[in-house]
């Protein structure tokens, strides 16, 4: 078994089951434990049972358990429709709860003045009522946002903010002698508009006195939640852009308050409609998946349940789990911060109440700063686990951030818990991009531990241990450079750096030196030291333009590796040459798997490479376009080279093909006067390495640019402004081959028309179509 060393694609970021299927291959054999401590799905069971694993899931947030155990759990469909009607019809102040509920959202229609129940109504964020409405009439058709009228306010009148109902949540969610939880509750409340906190409490409470059965109880309490999401005032009115995301829970400017029944009754018909699920037979408990209970022989022989999945914590799993049982542990690690985990405690106190709200509270306390306290969170998870693994056990976290303390929290609990790191992967959620030189980008990471520590641990006194993290940080950051041939920002080297510090034992030596009073910001500062000095000698950065705000980090010395876009446009054109039609995500695997570790490129560039070079056809499937077969490319160069040649000569320049680093020179009276190369790809390296010594400065340099590559040209130009300095400084041209031929077609050709092409921005190749050639 070996460890996963490129960033995996999955095209369904949400259930990745060919990332989850991709490291149990490679991690386990038939039959083997896998386990999911965190799980966020079911994706793990399931693939896990596919490939013939057994499987645990499971998860301290009951919400998330209640999630992944009913994907895998059949619905009762006539029971849960059965319980909407029930529920309906019990009584609410005399009246049917279905109908009490409507009346709360009751509204006049402004055409035919008859009664109906809204859809939903829309606040002005800073107003205490509603400014809209929006409803369908049934007599007379009437639909659509209306203003609000007096009628529509007097209803909100009638409900007492702070009635039975608030305190029966807030009761549920935290106790009165928990100052600090119960304030923070207070505050996720204002979430809520007192009309849909009051129907809310109501739905909630009616539904755990009407209903016992444990597995349809479940499937209501998902009904549940969807309208505890819908219902807040976090959403957006329909049509509306949704706020933006942020690190706190704010409504946007306009939010809508949905008709809460509304919510319920599509919830309930939501499950209904979900697809078949093929029933899992789970295990009551997670240690008869390791070894099943012995079966009475008197009874109905059952074969053995192969999963698990339910809610507990990770101490709790660890101590149904015997020593050396799981072959891997596959998992999305929670983040800390208040933001995360603030609804999901809200929710969790009003559908199971305080107790287990209670459990979640030292999460949702935690603030996004608190990195030294979820590094010691997470050390005591892994050395919880840790023993749980077999010899040759395999532990892969993947989880997406943006704060570099996430992998730096994870590396050092990693070291702590006396696990070897195997691979550290970072891939940008959005194209590569200049930052601050010390800053994040948003991605993902896929981090892998086995069982062992890197090296034994050796003597140093605590000033040695801080300079040789500051020598590798450099060292590292230097590797990396040379290896992509290719400048990148800080989140790249700082992953690599990690690594180097983890398989070095320089982690595992920084967490076992007592008087350091902060691990985590000790490793961070040398690591800022050893690159700063670097700055002096290997290292420059990049500014991304004037501000110098963001950057990108390059070496002071050209390495000889080509850049790794240029090497990941071939491969692109390679692999469609040879493997005919192809699907996107195939394509991406092995692309991927062709630049393992640091040098995984980015989605963005991969994607714009295959549209540059290829066409879509059904169903889904991706062929080299025909212009691009090798033999039309050869020939389409020769047919530019022959142009160019005739150009030259019809305008008085003596030409030839006979020059070491140009396709085609013009010259006049024996000196160079314009030089020509042809650019299949976006190759543009050799063009900055072209030397530059005993070339005549008054020589323009002209790149002729297949006009099917010019959205590819355009984004490395975009994403690379350094290397358009480089070209520009080097007197370099751009045109396309398309240019070209409407200036050949000329029946006039003078060098006033070359000038019109190249006049504009030199770098710049957009449409010339429409440009007069004199």
């Amino acid at each position: 078994m070996t460890s996963v060393d490129y960033f995996v694609h999955d095209a369904e970021a949400d259930t990745p089951s060919q990332v989850i299927a991709a490291y149990i291959q490679a991690h386990t054999e038939r039959n083997d434990l896998v386990v999911d401590p965190f799980c966020r799905s079911a994706a793990a069971i399931t693939t896990a049972l596919e490939l013939g694993r057994r499987a645990i899931a499971t998860n301290l947030n009951p919400i998330q358990a209640l999630k992944t155990r009913l994907a895998l759990t059949p619905l009762p469909a006539r029971e849960i429709g059965a319980a909407l009607t029930r529920l309906g019809d019990s009584l609410k102040l005399d009246t049917p709860l279905r109908d009490h509920l409507r009346r709360l959202y009751r509204t006049r229609c402004r055409h035919c003045a008859a009664e109906v129940s809204a859809s939903f109504f829309v606040w002005e964020r800073d107003q205490d009522v509603p400014s809209e409405v929006s409803y369908h009439c049934a007599a007379c058709n009437d639909a659509g946002l209306r203003e609000c009228d007096e009628a529509d306010l007097q209803t909100l009148k009638a409900i007492r903010p702070r009635g039975l109902h608030y305190w029966y949540v807030l009761d549920r969610v935290a106790r009165q002698q928990d100052d600090e939880a119960r304030q923070f509750a207070t505050q996720l409340l204002e979430h809520y508009t007192p009309r849909n906190l009051y129907a809310l409490s109501n739905l909630v409470l009616k539904v755990e006195d009407l209903f016992s059965d444990p597995d349809l109880l479940d499937f209501l309490r998902l009904a549940l939640l969807h309208c505890l999401q819908g219902g807040s005032k976090l959403n957006a009115v329909p049509g509306e852009p949704a706020a933006p995301r942020t690190t706190r829970l704010q409504p946007p400017p306009r939010f809508a308050e949905h008709n809460v029944w509304t919510l319920f009754e599509n919830a309930v018909s939501g499950l209904k409609r979900r697809p078949p699920v093929t029933a899992v037979t789970l295990a009551k408990a997670a240690s008869h998946v390791v070894a099943p209970p012995l079966v009475d022989a008197t009874t109905e022989q059952t074969e053995a349940a192969r999963a698990f999945a339910g809610h507990m914590s990770v101490r709790q799993l660890c101590k149904e789990l015997p020593p050396k049982s799981v072959a891997c542990v596959l998992a999305h690690p929670p983040h800390p911060g208040r933001s995360r985990w603030a609804l999901d405690y809200l929710w969790t106190g009003w559908l199971y109440g305080y107790e287990e709200s209670a459990a979640l509270w030292p999460l949702a306390r935690r603030r996004t700063s608190a990195w030294p306290w979820y590094l010691r969170a997470m050390q005591a998870t892994l050395s919880a686990v840790r023993e749980k693994l077999k010899t040759e056990g395999y532990i892969t976290f993947i989880g997406q951030a943006k704060p570099l303390a996430y992998c730096e929290s994870l590396v050092l609990a990693g070291a702590a818990a006396q696990l070897r790191l195997e691979m550290a992967l970072f891939h940008p959620q959005d194209g590569e991009s200049a930052t601050r030189p010390f800053a994040g980008q948003r991605g993902e990471y896929r981090l892998t531990w086995t069982v062992g520590t890197p090296t034994p641990p050796w003597p140093m006194a605590q000033e040695g241990l801080l300079q040789r993290i500051q020598s590798t940080a450099l060292s590292s950051a230097e590797d990396t450079l040379a290896n992509r041939g290719e400048p990148a920002n800080f989140a790249r080297l700082h992953c690599a750096i990690w690594q180097a510090l983890a398989k070095q034992g320089l982690a595992q030596r920084l967490m076992t030196t007592e008087d350091l009073p902060s691990p985590l910001s000790s490793a961070r500062q040398q690591v800022r030291k050893g690159l700063q000095a670097g700055l002096r000698r290997t290292l420059r950065l990049l500014p991304e333009d004037e501000s110098g705000d963001s950057a990108l980090w390059w070496l002071t010395q050209l390495p000889e590796a080509a850049p790794l876009s240029e090497r990941v446009e071939l491969a692109v054109r390679e692999i469609l040459q040879t493997s005919g039609p192809v699907e996107l995500a195939t394509l991406l695997s092995v692309v991927y798997a062709r630049f393992p570790d640091v040098q995984t490129p980015d989605r963005e560039w991969t994607l714009t490479c295959l549209r540059s070079y290829a066409r879509q056809t059904p169903p889904g499937r991706w062929m080299l376009k025909d212009e691009e077969q090798p033999m039309q490319r050869q020939e389409a160069r020769a047919q530019v080279i022959e142009q160019l040649l005739g150009l030259g000569s019809r305008v008085g320049y003596a030409v030839t093909t006979q020059h070491p680093h140009l396709d085609v020179l013009w010259s006049q009276k024996g000196r160079p006067a314009q030089g020509w190369t042809i650019l299949d790809s976006t190759a543009l390296s050799q063009l900055v390495r072209q030397p530059t010594d005993g070339v005549d400065p008054e020589m323009r340099r002209i790149a002729v640019v297949c006009e099917a590559r010019q959205d590819l040209l355009r984004l490395r130009l975009a994403r690379a402004p350094w290397l358009g300095q480089q070209l520009t400084a080097v007197n370099w041209r751009f045109v396309t081959d398309s240019d070209i031929r409407r200036w050949a077609a000329q029946e006039e050709v003078t060098l006033a028309g070359l000038d019109a092409l190249i006049a504009s921005d030199p770098l710049s190749l957009e449409s010339r179509s429409q440009l007069k050639l004199i």
